[in-house]
């Protein structure tokens, strides 16, 4: 009885623009909803980039440790509003959110499967426990439930490292040198693995761990993210 109540006192807002929504099951106002921009087709297959005339001019400057990497959406408004609300502001929606649209690229896409199972970027333990939460665990759990692959975290992040949104790119690199390591190689030895998490910017973050990930003994890696900054 009391909900027509609370509605009005705080009516559901849109979680990118705060535009007031009517249902509550929804995470974004229509507004907020037409301007998702999708990746394209034209994209590299191995590092997932737009590709240009020259072709993916991202791979000629990097060697990646995984086979494929692949995002969903551009890292633009209100893809940006979203994560930045899930990672930051404590509002725990948009993981199920993203992982729904996810789920239907895995399933209609050739590429993504065979794999053995899912796993999502670590925090560190002392990050996580500031935060509450791993955004990236969330999405992977939420993929895993809808996509019916296992989800399973063989990587542990063994350095809390600095932010890497202020560093440039050979300071990414420095910055995740050694953070990561497979604990339970038995878990990953002869494994296609698909590394889940929510933004892909240089790919620093996700090449470290595939590249622990290969040295354990994985077999095939794909990133798998939300959006591509």
């Amino acid at each position: 009885m009391f909900a027509p109540l609370v509605d009005l006192l705080i009516p559901s807002a849109c979680l990118a623009c705060g535009a007031r929504i009517d249902d509550q099951q929804q995470v974004i106002c229509e507004n907020c909803e037409a301007k998702l921009s999708l990746m394209g087709n034209n994209t590299c297959p191995v590092c997932g980039s737009e590709l240009t005339q020259n072709g993916c001019e991202v791979c000629l400057e990097e060697d990646f440790a995984f086979d494929k990497a692949q995002s969903l959406f551009r890292y633009s408004s209100p893809v940006k509003e979203l994560i930045h609300t899930l990672k930051y502001n404590g509002y725990l929606s948009p993981a199920g959110y993203f992982a729904l649209p996810l789920a239907e690229l895995i399933e209609a896409d050739d590429s993504l499967q065979g794999y053995d199972y899912l796993c999502a970027v670590p925090l560190h333990p002392v990050r996580e426990r500031e935060r509450g939460y791993n955004q990236s665990d969330l999405i992977a759990y939420s993929l895993s439930v809808l996509s019916g692959l296992p989800y399973i975290n063989p990587v542990f992040r063994r350095v809390n490292t600095l932010s890497q949104t202020t560093l440039d790119k050979a300071h990414r690199a420095k910055n995740l040198s050694g953070a990561f390591t497979v604990p339970n190689h038995s878990m990953v030895q002869g494994k296609k693995i698909i590394v889940v998490d929510d933004v892909f910017t240089t790919g620093t973050t996700i090449n470290e761990i595939a590249g622990v990930l290969r040295q354990a003994g994985a077999i095939k890696i794909c990133a798998l993210t939300v959006a591509r900054a």
